[in-house]
């Protein structure tokens, strides 16, 4: 039967309309932790602002919540969803039965530096002392205060206090006042202390899988595209940042609240060549490492195997797609 022409006309003009009336797709909503505001998680926020989240189908809130525990804790409850954090408390948590998975290693070394007050010039005399940091157990800050302690001779369980201040502004604010002798710090606000007469007592820069991309457990096998595009938008992002040096000095700039020209190329250089690798595939003898050293009050992890901390079917994906060498250019 042959269709009269207006009903034709009106029955494509009536489709045009509701094509364009269509909603783009539903961006995935993903809650993004972090622990701390130190200058390394600057390429995470970056990825905000430079909206490759929402380029990837993510509609992402990134929330600040003190601390590697207080974080996990909020991701075992469902508030969080993903994170940059630290591997140490992670790797604890998952011996214990916490459902969560690393998607990679981010940070592959660990960077702290451990800096004296302006009377502390030598190790001997922070003795009796206290030193600041972000939370204490296994908490990165801690972690790594206790391994610059060690480098330097004390015995961090008996020669020094370590009181739990809070993240790297506090820490920093509570030196500055005069109430710890020593905190542990990041490598860019090492350098502002360092020019205005604090003392750099010990830089910890060690072979370590040091921070990673964490996603919930659930939310990874409920949700795998959206976990796959947390890891693109974030590798996006440090690819984007290693390549162009001035808008990564901006962002530095910007979310560290300093104009300084001498340190924000310091801590560019040093976040961008040495902090971030280009894969995030974890060092096998240096996570067996960690292992080791954790094993020592956690007895399981002597028996772990790296691979039960990981899920890295994202990663080979990316990796075998090509994805990696693109936004790399190389």
């Amino acid at each position: 039967m042959k269709i009269p022409k207006i009903i034709l006309i009106l029955s494509i003009g009536f489709s045009a309309i509701a094509w364009w009336a269509r909603p783009a797709a539903a961006l995935d909503n993903i809650v993004i932790g972090y622990p701390t505001t130190s200058s390394q998680f600057v390429p995470l926020w970056f990825a905000k602002d430079a909206g490759l989240y929402e380029k990837h189908g993510l509609d992402s809130k990134l929330v600040y919540i003190q601390g590697g525990s207080l974080l996990l804790q909020a991701m075992l409850a469902g508030q969080v969803q993903s994170a940059q954090t630290g591997v140490t408390e992670v790797v604890l948590a998952a011996l214990r039965g916490a459902d969560m998975k690393f998607l990679g290693i981010t940070a592959k070394i660990f960077p702290y530096t451990l800096i004296g007050s302006k009377e502390v010039k030598s190790a001997g005399e922070l003795k009796r002392g206290k030193i600041a940091v972000n939370r204490l157990g296994s908490d990165v800050s801690a972690v790594g205060t206790r391994m610059a302690l060690r480098k330097l001779g004390l015995n961090p369980e008996k020669d020094v206090t370590m009181l739990q201040v809070g993240g790297s502004p506090q820490r920093l604010a509570a030196l500055q006042s005069g109430s710890v002798q020593g905190a542990a710090l990041d490598f860019m606000s090492a350098l502002r202390l360092a020019k205005q007469g604090f003392n750099v007592l010990s830089q910890v820069n060690l072979n370590y899988p040091y921070l990673g991309l964490l996603i919930s457990g659930r939310f990874l096998r409920e949700n795998q595209p959206a976990a796959e595009a947390f890891v693109k938008a974030f590798t996006e992002a440090i690819a984007r940042f290693k390549n162009n040096r001035e808008e990564g000095i901006r962002a530095i700039s910007r979310y560290m609240k300093t104009n300084e020209a001498d340190v924000l190329s310091k801590a560019y250089d040093f976040i961008s060549k040495d902090f971030y690798g280009e894969t995030l595939e974890p060092d096998a003898e240096a996570f067996r490492n960690l292992l080791d050293e954790i094993g020592e009050r956690e007895p399981a992890a002597r028996k772990a195997s790296v691979h039960q901390f990981f899920d890295l079917s994202i990663v080979r994906k990316l990796e075998k797609e090509g994805f990696f060498k693109a936004i790399y250019k190389k």
